[in-house]
C-alpha cells in the first residue's frame, strides 16, 4: 500500500473532481452585503478631511519655509542670525504649530517602541539642524551647508507628514 503523504503532486492533482459545482447560488447573499454596507460613513469622511487639512498644513509650512529668506547683497552678522531662525510670520508659525499638534497626536496612537525610535529620529534631525546653524553661522556664505539646513528642514516635516500618513484610519475600499 501506497503512502498518501509521498505520492506525486501530480498523481494526487488528477484524483480530484473535473468540476465542483458551488452548494447553492451564492449571488444574493454578496448582493445582500453589498447593500448592507454603507460607501461612506461620517468616521471615514471625517478621516478624509483630516487627512487632506494635514496634508495642506504640510504644504504650507514647507512653502513657508522655502520661501521665508530674503537675498540681500551684503548680509549683516544680524541678518544672518535670522537667516537661521525659522520664520517668524504667523501664518507659518500657525501652521507649524498645527502641524506639530496633528503630528503629536498621532505619535500617540503608535506603540511605545515605535514612538521612542520616531523622537530618537526627531531629536537627530533637531541637533544635525542645530549644528548645521552654527556651521552657518562660522562659514555664511556656504551654499553647501544653506542646502543642508533646507534638507533637515525637509527631513522634519516629512517625518511628520509620515507619521500622519501612517495613521490614518484605513478607509473603507468600495
Amino acid at each position: 500500500m501506497k503512502d498518501p503523504a509521498r505520492e506525486s503532486l501530480d498523481a494526487r492533482l488528477a484524483k480530484l473532481p473535473r468540476d465542483i459545482v458551488p452548494p447553492r447560488y451564492l449571488w444574493p447573499s454578496i448582493e445582500r452585503e453589498i447593500e448592507r454596507q454603507p460607501l461612506r460613513t461620517p468616521q471615514v469622511v471625517l478621516a478624509a478631511a483630516a487627512s487632506v487639512a494635514a496634508l495642506m498644513i504640510a504644504g504650507a509650512v514647507i512653502w513657508a519655509v522655502l520661501h521665508s529668506r530674503q537675498v540681500t547683497s551684503a548680509p549683516s552678522a544680524q541678518s544672518i542670525a535670522m537667516s537661521l531662525d525659522e520664520p517668524h510670520d504667523p501664518g507659518y508659525l500657525a501652521a507649524r504649530a498645527g502641524l506639530v499638534d496633528t503630528f503629536r497626536e498621532r505619535l500617540a496612537m503608535l506603540d511605545p517602541p515605535t514612538r521612542a525610535k520616531i523622537e530618537a529620529n526627531l531629536a537627530v534631525i533637531h541637533q544635525a539642524r542645530d549644528d548645521i546653524r552654527k556651521a552657518l553661522a562660522a562659514d555664511p556664505n556656504s551654499p553647501v551647508l544653506e542646502e543642508l539646513l533646507e534638507s533637515a528642514w525637509h527631513d522634519e516635516f516629512d517625518l511628520y507628514d509620515d507619521v500622519i500618513r501612517t495613521t490614518q484610519p484605513t478607509l473603507a475600499r468600495i
